[in-house]
């Protein structure tokens, strides 16, 4: 594994220094940054706007237990079950214990959950719960209300700092653990000193050709925390969301047609009318991801056809455009007239449950170094995410994260970082239009080989493949966004691929049909 990405007559280091660096603007990295000491001096590093990730575009909602009639136990267990039985247990029970506790915080932060007329919190049900406990803002607008809300209460902390459209290069590192970052705004490398780094940058989905991710999504916060030695963990599983709107596609970025509207009742139909999931499981359309996923999937190749239809029509017009806006506006720009008219959906790429691994405290394996949301493997996803638990687990463990560096605080002194020596690079890198291909060609092979069914075979010619790519950047001299990306897309392709390859058995959203 090549150790860093930036070559040293690159970069610009003027002794720029946080006491915390937290990589990543979503909710994950926003409320680690407000629940970091105020004394503390942070920089928030985010790779777009703050409208640019993933957190932004979460419509379902944030699974919490909030009402009498349900219970930890059954959160427990809901997210257990989903999990196919891969789940960290103690991590569920820390992130469904401490759900009330984040909520209430939030709220107090600003965050306005929708309520009904006598001022109650609204909760709704989705895939693989028992019962209803999904809260949400603005219909089905959640992450966009939550985002910027935080947003704008970290903007007016003295202490926080945000820089963005701002790249992750490097995370840097001494024999003590991290001690800082390389990023680059477009124009040069730079380096910024800290001993305490949280990793937040968001998921792989623009790994393929199509996804629920923004584009920002490449792998960048994986890759870069392998590179400084974190372990990673749980990989191969990638969670396909059943229900992407088949039609409207921009540049590979599918529209998320929400599990909450099967949650108030829509039911999945294929052309001919048949709701094939009543008789598939207990839950019926409201079964765990992976195995709606299948479903559709078996249906479509049954039936030659390129999409199923999603029932929405026992809704009515009022209801529909109030309960979820953002999905009403979007189907009636395409022509859709919901929810007279069904809604063609698909399945596509839409969340990683693996990741960088880490303890209950969102610690890597490197001392300093600290990831939480999408990036991070907590183990609470197990094989399979139940819905709107990845909201939480944001709120949850980016609380941890700062909780654990207030107490375990690494002063920003001792030390004298000295750049590594040059490798010598004996090529610079392909022209653009090669690097297009290059990514394109890496989309291609993760869409058609490492999707929701998968074969054996072609999980092992994916892998020799992706390893060629990486091995072709791996000397060549790397010295902007667009090389950068490409190498770490071929380093988190490839150990996706690997990891799948190791993976012998069918389990949740890991599924071989050989």
């Amino acid at each position: 594994m090549r150790r860093y990405l930036f070559t040293n007559d690159k970069v610009r280091d003027e002794g720029e220094t946080y006491d915390v660096v937290i990589v990543g603007g979503g909710l994950a990295g926003l409320y680690c940054a407000l629940n970091i000491d105020p004394k503390h001096s942070v920089a928030i590093i985010s790779k777009g706007g703050i409208d640019s990730g993933s957190s932004w575009l979460a419509q379902g909602g944030i699974a919490a237990v909030t009402q009498e009639t349900d219970s930890f136990e059954a959160h427990i267990q809901d997210t257990l079950m989903a999990g196919a039985g891969h789940c960290d247990k103690k991590a569920v029970e820390v992130l469904v214990r401490e759900g009330p506790e984040v909520i209430n915080d939030v709220i107090r932060l600003g965050v306005q959950f929708d309520k009904d007329e006598d001022g109650n919190i609204i909760v709704t049900r989705e895939g693989g719960h028992c019962c209803r406990r999904i809260l949400h803002c603005g219909g089905d607008a959640t992450g966009r209300v939550m985002t910027k809300t935080l947003g704008e209460v970290a903007s007016g902390r003295e202490n926080i700092s945000v820089f963005f459209n701002t790249f992750l290069v490097d995370i840097l590192t001494d024999k003590n653990g991290a001690i800082g970052v390389v990023v680059n705004d477009g124009d040069e490398d730079r380096v910024i000193y800290s001993r305490n780094i949280v990793i937040a940058t968001g998921s792989i989905g623009q790994l393929y050709k199509f996804s629920t991710n923004p584009k920002g999504t490449t792998g960048d916060g994986i890759a870069a925390c392998m590179r400084a030695g974190a372990v990673c963990k749980d990989m191969e599983f990638v969670q396909f969301h059943p229900t992407a709107l088949a039609v409207g596609v921009e540049d590979g970025k599918m529209f998320l047609i929400s599990e909450a509207v099967r949650g108030e009742g829509a039911v999945l139909r294929n052309k001919s009318g048949e709701a094939f999931m009543y008789n598939k499981h207990s839950l019926r359309d409201l079964a765990p991801r992976d195995i709606v996923t299948r479903e559709i999937l078996k249906n479509m190749m049954k039936t030659g056809d390129d999409c199923v239809y999603l029932d929405v029509s026992d809704m009515d017009e009022e209801f529909f455009a109030k309960r979820f806006p953002t999905i009403f506006e979007k189907c009636r720009s395409l022509g859709i007239n919901v929810p007279k008219d069904s809604i063609p959906v698909h399945p596509t790429e839409h969340y990683l449950m693996g990741g960088v691994r880490t303890d209950l405290h969102a610690r890597t394996t490197v001392s300093g170094l600290y990831a939480c949301g999408e990036v991070a493997c907590t183990g609470v996803q197990g094989a399979n995410r139940l819905a709107s638990n990845s909201t939480l687990e944001c709120l949850v463990f980016g609380r941890r994260a700062a909780l654990k560096i207030n107490g375990d605080f690494r002063k920003n002194d001792g030390y004298k970082f000295e750049m590594p020596r040059s490798e010598e690079f004996d090529d610079v890198c392909p022209p653009d239009s090669e690097i297009d291909d290059d990514i394109a060609y890496m989309k291609s092979l993760m869409t058609e080989y490492v999707g929701a069914i998968r074969h054996t075979s072609s999980l092992e010619y994916t892998h020799r493949e992706l390893d060629r790519i990486y091995d072709k950047y791996r000397k060549r001299r790397l010295e902007n966004i667009k090389e950068y990306t490409v190498f770490n897309a071929a380093v988190a392709s490839t150990v996706i691929a690997e990891s799948a390859c190791k993976r012998k058995e069918s389990i949740g959203s890991h599924y071989i049909v050989d």
